[in-house]
């Protein structure tokens, strides 16, 4: 038994405003799949983020539909679940629209039941959990979902003893090594598996779990700077670094093997200096290891006033496309606006995507994701008492507190 494991393709991502860069995205599954038919698979999986946006526009339903067909055409199913960029606040998604034309098998929680050669579904109190099946082999899984969801929704996700588990989450124990980012559950909640199909982390990393591997393949492409290809530092002396490769995982009995896809060059590039002069001919030194269809990101410091388009000029001389900020040493202020990562922490971000979707559940959520975050201690009595008179809901001539349960859910659907 053979598949391939692809997460985080993020087709339509016109990265720096780019349209050129949709295309590479793109053209990065289209060769990933072309590798992965070669290899003689038995099926594929994607864990998520097919898509940059929930609702992609034309050009990118096409691009996934041309790569799709590629192995509908040779008879190879391909099961996936909705990522955080994928879902929908609605019922369907885009990849509803592809299962309808044969092109995916769309894993997870369901109002109805769907049946199919590669799929079936299990009831589950009110709705339907829909599996993947090939031969003997259960392929359980479910879109993005919020720490708080999870809890819930987990000892549902449960298959045989060959099961293939995917998921769209971060495992604590992964990111906790080397990754400042959030994580939304431990392997102690995961149920048991053969194998871990995750996304959502862009860089690819494996671990054993007992018996098990927990893979995360990483994006298809270069997501931004802190994925480049090279890392170029020129402080006292220049540094260059390679940084991780791109690519997916074959599978092959439940045991991963990364396959590198080549993709465009993208630097990172930091430069420091007190004396401009000194910053323009470090920075000339770090460009010797640009190629020219790759893409630059620097970051220039110093401790005099820079003409920061002197060295964009520079580097489009030797690149396809770069982005220039400069930073005076001793002063905070940066002359480029920074994007949101920089920002927002990632405990921060993720508070901000969960309050997105604006219903009572995304609240809860939030809230849940805030005590733990700051590890708020369990209230008094009287805290308690205080706290449910402020969340009655009352008249504003009405002030005085009535007692009100807790809403009890009767229905996982009620829940979800």
């Amino acid at each position: 038994m053979k598949f391939a494991h692809f997460a985080d393709l993020h087709l339509g991502y016109e990265q720096y405003n780019q349209s050129w860069r949709a295309e590479d995205f793109a053209s990065a599954f289209k060769r990933s799949a072309e590798v992965a038919i070669a290899q003689g698979i038995d099926f594929a999986i994607i864990s998520g983020d097919l898509f940059h946006r929930s609702v992609p526009n034309p050009k990118t339903l096409n691009d996934a539909i041309e790569v799709l067909k590629l192995f509908k055409g040779r008879d190879i199913p391909v099961f996936a679940v909705e990522g955080n960029h994928d879902k929908s606040i609605r019922e369907m998604s885009a990849y509803h629209l592809l299962e309808g034309l044969g092109l995916l098998n769309v894993l997870g929680l369901r109002r109805e039941r769907i049946e199919g050669d590669f799929v079936t579904s299990e009831r589950v109190e009110n709705l339907y959990i829909v599996k993947g099946v090939f031969k003997d082999i259960e392929i359980i899984g479910d879109r993005h979902r919020t720490k708080w969801q999870l809890d819930k929704i987990l000892p549902y996700l449960k298959g045989g003893e060959d099961a293939i588990l995917v998921l769209h989450q971060t495992v604590k124990e992964v990111v906790d090594v080397d990754l400042n980012i959030a994580w939304d559950l431990t392997i102690e909640q995961l149920p048991p598996a053969r194998y871990y199909a995750m996304g959502h982390v862009h860089l690819p990393r494996h671990r054993k779990v007992g018996d098990a591997f927990l893979a995360y393949p990483g994006s298809i492409e270069r997501y931004d700077a802190r994925e480049a290809s090279h890392f170029i530092r020129y402080r006292e002396n220049l540094e260059v670094k390679e940084g991780e490769k791109k690519g997916f995982y074959l599978v092959e009995d439940f045991t991963p093997m990364f396959v590198n896809i080549e993709t465009r060059e993208l630097y990172n590039i930091s430069i420091e200096d007190e004396k401009r002069e000194e910053v323009e001919r470090k920075f000339l030194s770090a460009l010797k290891f640009v190629n020219d269809s790759g893409i630059i990101v620097a970051k220039l410091y110093c401790g005099e006033t820079l003409d920061q388009k002197k060295f964009y000029d520079l580097a489009l001389k030797k690149a396809k496309y770069a982005e220039i900020s400069f930073r005076r040493i001793g002063i905070e202020e940066i002359s480029q606006a920074k994007p949101e990562r920089e920002f927002f922490s990632d405990f921060e971000l993720k508070l901000l995507e969960i309050l997105k979707e604006d219903d009572e559940l995304s609240i809860k959520s939030a809230v849940e994701l805030i005590k733990e975050h700051y590890a708020i201690a369990p209230v008094s009595k009287a805290d308690k008492v205080e706290k449910a008179v402020v969340e009655e809901k009352t008249t504003k001539d009405e002030k005085k507190f009535e007692g009100k349960k807790e809403k009890k859910f009767k229905t996982l659907l009620d829940f979800v």
